[in-house]
């Protein structure tokens, strides 16, 4: 065997396997307790000020093994793509633009553009990734923040054609030169019909200042003193409580050599940070079950709220500060709120959940509200004022009585987030292999095969899913994406089919931006042996998360 060709299969190999190991991780990890209380989290600071929220954030996010080709990405931050990290969580990701090569690239280089390569990944198809992802149902209700690290030596126009054609009417946009205001919510965003806010601008030209906010996170590494000073070298405690402000960490062997890396995030530290209420904290070399995403957590205790008995419906603080939700009609104190002050009191009286707001008022006054903490800063203080009465418990506004399930604070704000216009869009389906869904010879009787093939935009490429999860093909909309003989097993062809209301041809968004078959819902729309290029047919296979797995809209 040649040299050559022996370093390749290597290198195929361990791609796919890594693929198969990490995909099923990040599943099993949506389906964990962990991942719903950061989702909790995220519902909990919803109306807060961007200030005082938290993003979930990874350092140079586009830089990862996910993408790594034989001349990119063998210095990753990252295991995972994009798409990956925001289902595990992450709400705020960094990409690095540079216009090099003749193209908009994600590279991890110098300003000069020393370490980018041709092989690097387009910035237009890590757009259409993430607008992919955000434009699925279940997704409806995030708030991304990204961070355009830019090095696109004055060509802003063409990165606001790339954003505008794929996330335009998703983005907050300023409308002009200004910074990321910290008074506004992801409420706001949200019923703005937005769901991105960019941010690393500099006003370079008007489509630029109109588009991406002139702001970058306030940074100061290594320099975190934790509770009870909560600030830093730099920084003040009511600052850093009160703006994004961004520590991170840097794995690369580019920072080590070139530069000079800053601090390792540990669990300690995540946690340390989250308690004051640090807005971004960058993670490198995320992994599903991470212990300092895991760490991140401050609200709900361990594997609660559990409804235990099927009553359970309103929360508590535990002594532990971790919430716990129990049964309303439990007598415990209540926490009070002064959001002018942001004072915490714990009433001296103990009574029924219900009685929170009245409790509240009558022992403290009309500036206090029966409330819940909304970030680990807050949730330290009524810790602290608890404690100080000697209390070991105490109710807090928040409660899923309504809905079993839907925890939501008392002030929760009234969100109205995007929706689909309704309208066909017919596009093309693109796998992170670089090519499109096709109809073989552009075919349209049933049973056409179904295949990949390099993206042209003829009709035969496109494809619109309507509401009931089906694939129709623009040459033939009578038609859709059918598992043959409604099979389930592994190697099932996929192929052209009349529609019908059948479940083997209902599609639902997977992790991974991966389509699922709804009868079979572990088994994925894939290619095989993708890697030979055109004319591989589409297929049935038990979900795995590779680039042959993973659909982005075009």
């Amino acid at each position: 065997m040649f040299p050559i060709f022996s370093r390749l299969s290597s290198f195929i190999l361990l791609t796919v396997f890594c693929a198969l190991v990490q995909a099923n991780d990040v599943e099993d990890f949506t389906n964990s307790w962990a991942h719903q209380a950061l989702s909790y989290q995220r519902i909990l600071d919803m109306g807060q000020p961007l200030g005082r929220a938290s993003f979930q954030y990874t350092h140079n996010s586009y830089n990862s093994k996910a993408y790594a080709n034989l001349g990119s990405y063998w210095d990753p931050n990252h295991i995972y793509s994009l798409v990956d990290q925001l289902d595990m969580g992450i709400r705020a990701i960094e990409l690095d633009v540079h216009d090099t090569y003749g193209d908009l690239l994600l590279c991890h280089g110098t300003d000069d553009h020393t370490g980018c390569s041709a092989f690097d990944r387009r910035f237009e198809d890590g757009i259409k990734e993430v607008a992919t992802w955000l434009q699925q149902p279940g997704n409806r209700m995030e708030v991304l923040i990204i961070y355009l690290e830019e090095h696109v030596d004055g060509n802003y126009d063409a990165v606001v054609d790339v954003l505008d054609r794929h996330l335009g009417t998703l983005i907050y946009k300023p409308g002009s030169c200004s910074t990321l205001p910290m008074n506004i919510s992801k409420a706001d965003v949200l019923n703005a019909g937005k769901q991105v806010m960019l941010i690393g601008g500099n006003c370079g030209s008007t489509r630029w200042a109109q588009t991406v906010y002139n702001y970058g996170f306030p940074t100061n590494n290594d320099h975190f003193h934790p509770y009870p000073d909560c600030n830093t070298d730099k920084y003040s405690n009511d600052f850093v409580r009160n703006n994004l402000v961004r520590i991170y960490e840097d794995s690369t062997q580019l920072s080590e050599v070139f530069g000079d890396p800053p601090q390792d995030i540990t669990p300690e530290l995540m946690a340390q940070g989250m308690e004051c209420n640090l807005g971004i904290i960058g993670l490198d070399q995320l992994k599903a079950f991470d212990s300092r995403l895991i760490a991140a957590i401050w609200s709900w205790n361990e594997n609660e709220p559990n409804d235990w008995g099927g009553s359970e419906d309103c929360a508590e603080q535990w002594g532990n500060g971790r919430f716990n939700d129990a049964s309303c009609s439990d007598s415990k104190p209540f926490a009070c709120y002064n959001a002018t002050s942001g004072q915490w009191q714990v009433t001296q009286t103990s009574a029924t959940w219900e009685y929170g707001a009245y409790m509240c008022q009558q022992e403290f006054g009309a500036d206090f509200d029966f409330d819940v903490p909304k970030n680990g800063y807050d949730n330290r203080l009524l810790r602290n004022a608890k404690e100080a009465l000697g209390f070991d418990r105490v109710w807090v506004n928040y409660a899923d009585r309504d809905q079993e399930g839907n925890w939501l604070p008392g002030d929760f704000p009234l969100v109205t987030p995007p929706a689909d216009s309704g309208e066909i869009q017919w596009r093309k389906l693109r796998n992170d292999k670089g090519k499109c869904l096709d109809l073989e010879d552009r075919a349209t009787s049933n049973g056409t095969e179904i295949h990949q093939w390099s993206c042209h935009g003829a009709d035969s490429q496109l494809w619109w899913q309507d509401q009931f999860g089906r694939i129709h093909n623009k040459s033939a909309p009578d038609k859709c994406v059918d598992v043959s003989g409604a099979g389930t097993s592994e190697g099932t062809r996929i192929h052209l089919w009349s529609c019908h209301d059948g479940a083997n041809q209902v599609w639902l968004r997977g992790t991974s931006n991966s389509f699922r078959i709804s009868n079979a819902p572990s088994m994925a729309l894939d290619i095989k042996d993708p890697f030979w290029g055109n004319g591989m047919r589409a297929h049935l296979w038990t979900f795995h998360g590779g680039k042959s797995q993973r659909w982005s809209w075009d």
